[in-house]
């Protein structure tokens, strides 16, 4: 699965559709014509806040701009929380420990305390592997979903 390549097709394909260009969709999102020009020639993925933005933006999910759905199913998303308090209650929820994330599946413990002390929010790269730990969407792991 090639994230960036995903993502700069599919945000493509979402511009054309609406109609949009670079230009005027970058200030749509107070954000430089350059950056969205790198996303969509697959310089660049964004950061978890952008990928957030540009799935609002489109109300589309953030899975589905990553890839990891085949279509779009508009619905209404949750605001996110701090991260801190998303990582709190996806141990809760899922019932593991820090012990697992930072032992047993490749997070680093200094990651796992940063984020959650909120010192730091996981990368778009660790919030996918978190997904994938989780057996979730990239949108329940950063709390714009309730499942």
């Amino acid at each position: 699965m090639d994230i960036l390549t995903n993502f700069a097709e599919n945000l493509n394909d979402l511009l054309i559709e609406y109609g949009i260009n670079a230009k005027s969709f970058a200030v749509s999102l107070g954000m430089g014509e350059a950056t969205i020009t790198r996303y969509v020639n697959k310089g660049r993925v964004p950061t978890v806040k952008y990928l957030v933005k540009i799935a609002d933006y489109f109300n589309c999910s953030t899975d589905y701009l990553l890839g990891l759905e085949d279509e779009i199913y508009p619905k209404t998303f949750l605001p996110c929380p701090p991260f801190a308090d998303r990582l709190a209650y996806l141990l809760k929820y899922f019932n593991r420990s820090a012990y697992y994330l930072y032992h047993d599946r490749d997070i680093t413990q200094s990651k796992y305390y940063n984020w959650k002390n909120g010192v730091s929010s996981p990368s778009l790269e660790n919030v996918i592997k978190l997904a994938q730990i989780f057996d979730c969407s990239v949108d329940f792991v950063i709390g714009r979903s309730k499942g």
